[in-house]
C-alpha cells in the first residue's frame, strides 16, 4: 500500500471510529454528519469521498463489526479438537459471538438497534471492503457441505437462529432479564439444534 492509499485508508477509519463513537453515546438520529467530521477534526467534503451519507457509514460500521464477530467466532473452531458435528458447530459459532458482546455492551446495543436481517445478509453474504473479503454466509453453507446433510431452506435456517440469538440475549445481556445469561444459553442453544434437525431433509421425508 502506497503512502497516499494509506492516507486514505486513515482518514476513513478515522471517520468510521468517530461515526461509532457518536453512534453508540448519541444514537443515530441525533447525529449529524457535521458532528462525525467534527469529532474526526476532517472537512465536511472530506466525508463524501468515502461515503453517501450517515446511513451508509451506519451500513459500513455494521459490516465491520459484525463481520468481526462472526469471523473470530468461525476461526475458533478450528482450534477445537472436539467439535466435530454441525449442530456443535452452530453452538460454538453463537456461543462465541453472544460471549463477545456480552464482554462489549455498547457494541451489543448498536448491532442489536441496526442490524436487520437485509443489512446482515448483504454485508455477510458478498466480500466487501469492510469484510476484508470474508463472506461469512460462504462458510455458513461450507458448514453445511461438510456435514453431508441436506436441509429445506439453509436461509431460512440461518436468518432464524440469528433472530432468535439477537431477541433474546439483548435483554438478558444488559438487564440479566427475565434470567441470567448461564441460564439463558443451554435453552437457547437446545432450541437451535433442534432448529437444525427440524430443516434436515432425512430418507424418512
Amino acid at each position: 500500500m502506497g503512502k497516499l492509499d494509506e492516507k486514505k485508508r486513515m482518514k476513513r477509519e478515522s471517520l468510521l471510529v468517530s461515526a461509532f463513537s457518536l453512534f453508540t453515546s448519541k444514537g443515530i438520529n441525533d447525529t449529524s454528519i457535521s458532528d462525525i467530521v467534527k469529532h474526526a477534526n476532517m472537512a465536511k467534503g472530506t466525508f463524501y469521498l468515502y461515503f453517501k451519507d450517515k446511513f451508509d457509514i451506519r451500513d459500513k460500521l455494521i459490516a465491520t463489526k459484525a463481520t468481526q464477530l462472526f469471523r473470530k467466532a468461525a476461526e475458533g473452531i478450528y482450534y477445537e479438537k472436539e467439535i466435530y458435528t454441525l449442530e456443535d458447530k452452530v453452538v460454538y459459532i453463537a456461543d462465541s459471538v453472544i460471549n463477545q458482546l456480552d464482554e462489549d455492551k455498547m457494541l451489543l446495543k448498536f448491532i442489536s438497534k441496526n442490524l436487520s436481517w437485509g443489512v446482515f445478509r448483504n454485508v455477510l453474504v458478498s466480500g466487501t471492503e469492510e469484510t476484508g473479503g470474508y463472506s461469512f454466509y460462504d462458510g455458513y453453507n461450507a458448514l453445511l457441505k461438510e456435514s453431508g446433510r441436506t436441509f429445506r431452506n439453509p436461509d431460512l435456517l440461518l436468518y432464524m437462529i440469528i433472530e432468535l440469538i439477537s431477541s433474546t440475549c439483548y435483554h438478558v445481556i444488559l438487564q440479566q432479564e427475565p434470567v441470567t445469561l448461564d441460564e439463558l444459553k443451554p435453552e437457547l442453544y437446545g432450541t437451535i439444534r433442534d432448529m437444525i434437525h427440524r430443516q434436515e431433509i432425512t430418507q424418512m421425508d
